[in-house]
């Protein structure tokens, strides 16, 4: 049987496939830095060698000037089959602080469980963990269903390739499941299902009042930014930490009640130990599941203003700037939040000081499903594959290619991957168990022959 041969062979390499992952870990693809561009093609290439070994069908495709390229590989077997397509991207976060990492971020530490290194968890373990699952199946003759690698360098900066092309393309690029592989575990180390992601809108506001900075001595007679600033932020919840901006929760969908009756729970306790703290805050009227999952947030990411340096320097700043961003929930519409959240803040502008909103991105919600397919497929094979069920569980975060595949290609969706809750993503010693790995190859080429049954 070409399942067994597939998994058989996924088994016998393990020590390759763990290699090859290492090799890809050790290209610094950081698409937000300009000096590691020639490092995200070289990234691209890396994989389309790859690519090209098995036969699939290769393309490298600049879409937009000054973007980092997409690449698509294809593989048919034939018409009858079902198509998968599978999302990942190549790209990474930069690795500050340097100085709280144990080992070079890109020379990978291997031990006898896990590996360390940036981009381990997010997202290259996920994707090569497909990619050595079509290897496998390849190796035992061709995966049973038609498959389509679509994957970007621009995931981390929010790019706008990916999306441009799936848009431009959506005829060519039809297919009866996408499986967006950027997702992970359960906060209790469980296989998880995504049944939806929130969205965001991300804001920078900027506060400015004299033509530069002042002597504080000019305070009683100065505007100060500044204050200004802080009042309007402190203003944007009450003490509840409901949001404040008119409307905004006006249309906010409540989650359909057979959804929320299959979650998988969040144990404060996790969630306290993880973040390494003792007290978790939140919307005053709702459980910890539903203020991550289906309620809307406002939270600030970062502040500045006047003299921030050591030492003393009393000057009133002639402008201050925080970047806020807000996690939206069906059926909000970033638009809008926007237009009430401008409003709102120019209410409370003070005397003197001009408050400006600056858009910086936005994404839509956008709703998964967890039973079609394609989604039943998915939680049978995680659990053949790691021996306990599947859970039902929604983003806090957002993956903004989602809503790209949703509006241009439209078919069922299916959100997951291997990283755990612990991974460390984005900061210092990102981790990925090497028992997520291995085991995400065999779910993986369960989930082809699962798909593939779906037409028997």
């Amino acid at each position: 049987m070409s399942l067994d041969k597939a998994l058989a062979t996924a088994d016998e390499s393990k020590d390759e496939s763990l290699a090859e992952l290492v090799e890809e870990l050790r290209i610094p693809s950081i698409s937000t830095l300009p000096q590691h561009r020639d490092d995200c093609r070289r990234n691209a290439q890396w994989l389309i060698d790859r690519f090209e070994a098995l036969n699939f069908e290769t393309k490298l495709i600049d879409v937009v000037d000054g973007g980092h390229p997409v690449l698509q590989a294809d593989w048919s077997v034939h018409n009858n089959a079902p198509h998968l397509t599978i999302y990942g991207h190549y790209d990474v976060q930069p690795v500050d602080p340097l100085d709280e990492w144990d080992s070079d971020p890109f020379d990978p530490k291997v031990t006898d469980d896990l590996v360390i290194a940036r981009g381990c968890s997010d997202n290259k373990g996920n994707h090569m963990a497909t990619l050595r699952a079509v290897t496998a199946w390849m190796r035992a003759g061709g995966p049973p269903v038609n498959v389509r690698f679509l994957l970007e360098g621009e995931e981390e900066i929010a790019g706008r390739s990916l999306p441009e092309y799936l848009r431009a393309n959506a005829p060519e690029l039809a297919t009866d499941c996408v499986l967006l592989w950027d997702g992970g575990f359960s906060t209790d180390d469980s296989p998880a299902l995504t049944s939806g992601l929130r969205g965001m809108l991300y804001v920078e506001i900027e506060t400015t009042g004299a033509v530069r900075d002042l002597h504080s001595g000019f305070g009683g007679a100065a505007p100060n930014p500044a204050m200004t600033l802080a009042r309007v932020l402190a203003s944007l919840k009450d003490t509840d930490e409901h949001v404040t901006i008119p409307g905004f929760y006006d249309d906010v969908r409540e989650p359909d009640p057979d959804e929320v009756s299959r979650w998988r729970r969040s144990e404060e306790d996790e969630l306290k130990a993880l973040f390494g703290v003792d007290t978790l805050v939140g919307e005053k009227g709702f459980g910890v599941d539903e203020r991550l999952w289906v309620r809307p947030t406002l939270e600030v990411n970062g502040i500045v203003g006047g003299f921030t340096g050591s030492g003393m320097k009393t000057v009133i700043g002639a402008k201050a700037l925080a970047k806020v961003s807000m996690r939206l929930v069906p059926d909000q519409d970033p638009d809008v939040i926007l237009a009430a959240l401008d409003s709102y803040l120019q209410s409370m502008a003070t005397p003197g000081v001009r408050v400006t909103v600056r858009k910086l991105e936005a994404a839509p919600p956008v709703l998964c499903g967890y039973d079609h397919a394609a989604a039943r497929a998915a939680a049978k094979a995680f659990e053949d594959a790691f021996g306990r069920p599947t859970v039902l569980v929604r983003s806090g975060g957002s993956v903004p290619v989602a809503t790209a595949f949703n509006d241009a290609i439209g078919a069922p969706m299916v959100v997951s991957g291997i990283a755990t809750k612990d991974s460390g993503a984005h900061g210092p010693n990102e981790k990925l168990y090497l028992n997520n790995y291995h085991g995400g190859i065999e779910m993986l080429i369960r989930f082809m022959q699962e798909l593939a049954d779906t037409r028997s």
